[in-house]
């Protein structure tokens, strides 16, 4: 057993699950899945660590597509955490299970308050995305995810029923100015986080990646302890803080950093995590 960079009174073990957040993570800029991280990888789960991806993204076709773009469809994933933790997915059992989705006044309370941005929200409802209009962000991810849109004839269609989460993309010099009005109204039926330096996200208060973690480790009993995740983004932060081992990309956020026992050397676009299972992760099969 090795440590790396203690912040909790606990030293890092060969974990039973390995789960990673995708983009700025497990990826690189251009979503491609790099070498070390990928054979890596697959090593591990030869010797029976379970591998899963926490996401912000949901588990639907995108994600078996991005498998297979990544070359990674063997072994593929053993669970998701979806929907920065509104989600859960066991391929043991094929189930998947949902949490705390906003209800329709709670959508309705946020668009409006957002309104003044005058920004573009889009939320994800019945395999769809559902926008306020058209551009060519909205255009780019259709193309990119394969996803029918929809426009709203009236912004009244944004909140007819229920969704897990609302978003906006938002260009990075505007983020602080779109973070600082939406903390300024803050509401107890939703929090407002960034997930990538041009999306704000909103869902549930209840709902993170580290509480996906806690539902995955009550129905099928692996332990929080045994986890070691990876992460780059405050929609990480209690994803790290909940695992057993905790580990920011180089590339990360500062608070982030500061949540993690570990910091990779590298980051996503040299294959960070990659350099982390390699140099850290995998000596541990050693002591098997």
């Amino acid at each position: 057993m090795i440590t790396i960079f203690r912040r909790k009174d606990i030293d890092m073990k060969l974990p039973k699950l390995i789960a990673a957040d995708i983009d700025g993570t497990l990826v690189n800029d251009d979503g491609e899945m790099m070498e070390l991280t990928r054979s890596a990888l697959k090593i591990l789960h030869k010797h029976g660590i379970l591998l899963g991806i926490a996401s912000g993204r949901a588990y639907d076709a995108v994600i078996k597509e991005k498998l297979k773009n990544w070359d990674f469809e063997d072994p593929g994933i053993d669970m998701m955490i979806g929907l920065n933790g509104g989600q859960i997915f066991d391929r043991s059992s094929g189930r998947i299970h949902q949490f705390n989705e906003l209800q329709p006044e709670t959508i309705k309370e946020i668009i409006l308050m957002m309104e003044p941005l005058d920004l573009n929200p889009f939320l994800y409802r019945n395999g769809k995305q559902f926008v306020k209009r058209i551009d060519e962000n909205v255009l780019a991810s259709s193309a990119r995810n394969h996803q029918a849109v929809i426009a709203a004839d009236d912004i009244s269609q944004m909140w007819a029923g229920q969704c897990p989460k609302i978003m906006f993309r938002i260009p990075a010099d505007r983020m602080p100015e779109a973070e600082k009005w939406a903390y300024a109204h803050q509401s107890p039926a939703w929090k407002a986080f960034r997930t990538q330096t041009t999306m704000l996200e909103f869902c549930d208060p209840q709902i993170n990646k580290g509480f996906g973690l806690k539902e995955y480790e009550k129905l099928y009993g692996i332990h929080a302890e045994d986890v070691m995740a990876f992460g780059d983004m405050p929609n990480d932060n209690e994803l790290l803080e909940t695992a057993g081992w905790g580990v920011c990309l180089k590339n990360g956020a500062e608070d982030t950093k500061a949540c993690a026992d570990a910091v990779t050397e590298y980051t996503n676009n040299e294959d960070g995590m990659g350099h982390y299972l390699y140099d850290h992760v995998l000596p541990l099969l050693e002591e098997l």
